[in-house]
């Protein structure tokens, strides 16, 4: 299977032009989901029916590969892109093929160093503690509320080792673009503690634009697994400098029963400093049958109310959404298979 994800690997990469070498002892692997759903989206500017994608888990697919250098020192890499399963599409910007991930890395007892686009600090909170992975017209706002990033290019990381007794915790540093094209540098940090049934993270960034001030992003997660149920906590805020601030909180949970699971939150998203009467409130159910490891049946609903000054709606990625009027709800719903590979 090594030799054949390998053979796979090289054609991949011939096809986006490069020229992989395998130095002697390393292994590399394909891998990726592939999701897609019919899904319905409606709020007070309309309404439309069809296919989306990464309901249950993001659409991917990528290569990955380490080396073993010896004394406890590796090498890696890691090349991760979106991918539309209904028309083929890649699903990021032009020319930006790998655009979730591609980083080059070295391992050792001081933890990791890895150099290249990744996912911000700040996002991994927001997927980790969200239980239907930021994914879906389910999924958390807490990570589309005021402009914070989620994936960031450019970027140094550094991670502590996994020999701390449960602590962790990641500096990551993005040279200019890191974000959008107006965005310059990214300074993160992200550290928490996971060790049994708990599990708590804190993080922190600021971005800066060029000519627009400032972008100050925290969040905090937090989970306790009691073995069938599983409570989820994030606290989110984000300001920009003379502009307004969000801050959202969100509660939920999955409960697991044999194949099904079950999933369900709430968040609560209030604005500040001259966007009056701009807050929303989202709920999100879902219902899951892991047919194997890799497969899995799902559907999803999730409703927003606005109040009289906001007009956030119901989005499913891969589709259009209908822009909703100012004090108006929306809704959707989602029926998805969902196969890792």
């Amino acid at each position: 299977m090594k030799q054949a994800n390998a053979a796979i690997a090289v054609l991949v990469l011939g096809a986006v032009g490069a020229t992989p070498v395998w130095a002697q002892g390393s292994q590399a692997t394909i891998f990726g989901t592939v999701d897609l759903a019919a899904t319905h989206l409606s709020n007070g500017g309309g309404s439309t029916s069809g296919m989306s994608h990464s309901g249950g888990n993001i659409s991917r697919i990528g290569l990955r590969g380490t080396e073993d250098l010896g004394s406890g020192y590796g090498a890696g890499f890691w090349f991760e892109s979106g991918l539309n399963g209904k028309d083929g599409s890649a699903g990021g910007p032009a020319g930006n093929f790998w655009n979730r991930r591609a980083t080059v890395s070295m391992t050792g007892p001081f933890g990791e160093l890895r150099l290249g686009r990744d996912d911000s600090t700040t996002f991994l909170n927001t997927l980790i503690f969200d239980p239907f992975l930021t994914n879906g017209v389910a999924g958390t706002n807490t990570f589309v509320m005021n402009g914070a990033p989620i994936q960031i290019s450019n970027a140094v990381s550094y991670f502590l080792p996994r020999s701390l007794g449960g602590f962790y915790g990641q500096l990551q540093y993005a040279w200019g673009p890191a974000s959008t094209p107006t965005s310059k540098t990214y300074r993160g940090f992200r550290g928490g503690y996971a060790s049994g049934p708990l599990n708590v993270s804190l993080a922190a960034a600021q971005l800066d634009f060029n000519g627009a001030g400032k972008l100050k992003i925290a969040n905090l997660g937090a989970s306790y697994d009691f073995g069938t149920i599983k409570p989820a906590l994030i606290w989110a805020q984000e300001k920009r400098d003379g502009g307004p601030g969000v801050r959202g909180i969100q509660l939920g949970a999955t409960a697991t029963f044999g194949l099904h699971l079950l999933r369900a939150s709430i968040g609560d998203y209030r604005t500040s400093d001259g966007a009056p009467n701009a807050n929303w409130r989202k709920y999100g159910i879902g219902y899951a049958y892991n047919l194997s490891k890799r497969t899995m049946l799902y559907a999803s609903y999730g409703h927003v109310t606005n109040s009289s000054g906001a007009n956030r709606a119901v989005s499913a990625q891969g589709m259009a959404v209908p822009v909703n009027t100012p004090g108006h709800s929306a809704s959707g719903f989602d029926i998805g298979i969902r196969h890792f590979f």
